[in-house]
């Protein structure tokens, strides 16, 4: 069974989060377990419990299972939906945020849940003793590493970029307390006050996160380190990206980590007879979990929006992307042939999520973090670091290792992310790659509208929903909205 660590209720937490907007999914909800907060927690085992409903939101529909990784490429230059389709997205294609379409709220709303169901594990009411233990420590840390992922994510689609204003007064909610329901509504911090809590909690995490763990649905230390790389990068202290990156990269052999082979590259997307081909890959340094019982089935996996086989097939590549690999890039196979009628011009499928494989519908795991990306974040730092040369040169062998032509020259950040953009596509890190280089969005093709979108754009941060600001007197939009 995939889910030794994931239990039932949190992915019947992680579905939920699909299909109600934010006013059922404020901070202030009740805890998804049954019993009151202060009752449910009694001993070590309890924590473990309340960590999988931490970890079943975090990778719920509206965060990372599959929002998370939709989102950034509808709203970048590299897919778009179907002029046929049945309604799901659209609002995204278009960059329409509105609260009727439920975009805008989604998000917002499951990553405060992945927020509060933390809060749980993290403030615990336990005797020292119990606290205190290394296994109590670890899944404390772990809980900490989920909010404070949240957080940097809330960050990114919510605040401006520090590369426009580091500054800003525009934050996110920071709720760093335990959960009561008489809690007062809290508003939003600084830009530098949510970036103090991002790193708190990350650096918490890292001290006492497990060095390894069954599978590949646990937070460990170097998922801490990938995720401190991230964040250090975006709010621009290239040091020690590069030195999260390559502690990162330091794993890489080590068994549990390592770098999918070129042999083993098609395989690790699209193997539907094997699925072990597939699955707790040591290129994989984080997924979601998915089985025949516990899926987040027809109406929102992964499978169902990018597979040509999918029910809500509708999300293409626009052609000119695909056409800026080589023939002999290994990468190009996960190209489709074909789009949908009605597309001018004509989309492409990709296969990097399917609709079914060898365990039945739905039940790819959701790659959300990978090894192969802590070269590209060592890469960007290094551009960015004066390293440009090395970085330069980096990205070549890459581009060559996978049957690509190698031929960047000039500046090495922009080599570094048109490089990014071929590994990644469909893993949901272009749009925030644009937004923390200052990049503007262009899109040149199937576009309903917000076609050419400058880097100052109020686009690039989403709207606090309408249903917080209604229900909370202490939160305030953010100008332009």
């Amino acid at each position: 069974m995939k889910f030794n660590r994931i239990s039932k209720i949190a992915l019947m937490a992680a579905g939920l989060s699909f299909m109600f907007s934010c006013n059922d999914d404020r901070l202030d909800l009740l805890p998804i377990l049954d019993t009151p907060a202060d009752q449910a927690i009694n001993d070590v085992e309890d924590m473990q419990r309340a960590l999988n409903v931490a970890y079943g939101s975090i990778g719920s529909t509206g965060a990372m299972g599959l929002n998370g990784l939709v989102y950034p490429e509808l709203m970048s230059d590299n897919a778009f939906v179907s002029l046929t389709n049945d309604g799901y997205f659209v609002g995204v294609n278009a960059m329409n945020w509105t609260d009727a379409s439920g975009d805008v709220s989604a998000m917002w709303g499951a990553f405060y849940v992945a927020v509060r169901n933390a809060n749980i594990v993290i403030y615990a009411d336990l005797p020292a003793e119990i606290l205190n233990t290394p296994e109590a420590q670890a899944v404390i840390a772990q809980a900490k590493a989920i909010r404070g992922m949240a957080y940097f994510y809330l960050y990114q689609y919510y605040s401006p970029s520090p590369d426009l204003d580091a500054n800003s007064p525009y934050g996110i909610v920071i709720n760093n307390m335990p959960y009561e329901p008489g809690n007062p509504p809290l508003a939003r911090s600084t830009a530098p006050e949510t970036v103090t809590a991002i790193l708190s909690d990350l650096n918490d995490a890292l001290a006492y996160a497990p060095d390894t763990a069954p599978n590949k649905y646990t937070f460990t230390k170097t998922t801490v380190n990938f995720l401190l790389a991230k964040v250090y990068l975006y709010i621009k202290d290239n040091q020690k990206a590069m030195q999260h990156a390559n502690a990162v990269l330091a794993q890489a052999g080590s068994g549990f980590y390592n770098f999918v082979s070129n042999d083993d590259y098609l395989d690790y997307f699209t193997s539907a007879d094997n699925t072990g081909k597939q699955e707790n890959r040591p290129e994989t340094i984080w997924e979601v979990p998915q089985d025949v019982n516990f899926n987040f089935s027809v109406n929102a996996h992964m499978g169902a929006f990018f597979a040509r086989t999918g029910q809500h097939r509708s999300i293409l590549y626009r052609p000119v992307f695909k056409d800026t690999f080589a023939a002999s890039d290994i990468r190009k196979p996960l190209f489709e042939n074909s789009g949908l009628a009605g597309d001018d011009p004509a989309g492409v499928f990709i296969k990097k999520y399917q609709r079914t494989n060898d365990e039945g519908p739905f039940t790819q795991n959701i790659k959300v973090f990978r090894m192969t990306e802590a070269k590209f974040l060592l890469w960007e730092a290094m551009a960015k670091a004066g390293q440009g040369a090395d970085a330069l040169a980096a990205v070549n062998d890459f581009a060559v290792s996978r049957g690509g032509l190698g031929n960047y020259s000039g500046d090495a950040l922009t080599a570094v992310l048109t490089e990014k953009q071929k590994e990644f596509f469909a893993e949901g890190t272009r749009f925030l790659d644009l937004k923390s280089n200052s990049l503007p969005i262009v899109k040149v093709s199937n576009c309903p509208s917000n076609c050419n979108i400058p880097a100052s754009d109020k686009l690039f941060v989403m709207p606090i929903p309408f249903g917080e600001l209604n229900l909370n007197p202490n939160m305030v939009q953010t100008p332009g909205w």
